[in-house]
């Protein structure tokens, strides 16, 4: 099934160096309802020549609560290697949240640089997760009372470097703030 609007989470071709990048200070590029990115600088990564990357297809996904407070809502989005090989994942990825009809919902996932990428083999059987922050209290423009925003029922995730979605169930209540959403690199 393809799903219109998600975040592009393409990472660039790793350079020939083995070293790990500095952080990168750019910004994410920014996906709204109307499907519409703005592009960034690519990043450079390390490379590792042992393993292929992760893709879609070798990965599981799942939504992990965090602990909730004034407002405040934060998760670990893990990916779980379900492949019999070990790969690399490395980077941002994307999201798009989806409500009970099936239909995108306002989503912008911007990139936060704490962690940042770094290189991540994953064997057989291993997790990383990237941490993920947003906000329950209306934004000027939004409902204060009911909903400030259809609550999503599941999100379509793709990994970095992948162009195919796996999608994982969102039960982790509203996003408010138009779907602003703030994402980490993946980290072990």
């Amino acid at each position: 099934m393809s799903v219109p609007a998600v975040q592009n989470a393409q990472s660039p071709t790793p350079p020939a160096s083995a070293a790990p990048p500095a952080p990168s200070s750019g910004t994410a590029p920014a996906a709204s309802a109307s499907g519409k990115t703005e592009p960034q600088a690519p990043q450079p990564k390390p490379q590792d020549a042992s393993s292929q990357r992760c893709h879609t297809s070798m990965l599981s996904g799942s939504l992990q609560p965090g602990e909730p407070g004034a407002g405040q809502r934060y998760a670990e989005l893990v990916l779980t290697n379900t492949s019999g090989e070990t790969c690399n994942l490395y980077g941002y990825g994307g999201l798009q949240l989806i409500g009970a009809d099936g239909r995108p919902l306002p989503t912008d996932l911007k990139r936060t640089p704490n962690p940042g990428p770094t290189l991540i083999r994953l064997a057989p059987g291993k997790s990383a997760s990237a941490t993920l922050h947003w906000t329950a209290v209306p934004h000027e423009g939004e409902p204060t009372d009911g909903q400030c925003q259809p609550t999503p029922v599941r999100a379509e995730v793709i990994p970095p470097d992948e162009t195919e979605p796996l999608s994982v169930t969102w039960d982790l209540g509203e996003v408010c703030g138009f779907g602003s959403i703030d994402g980490s690199a993946y980290h072990s």
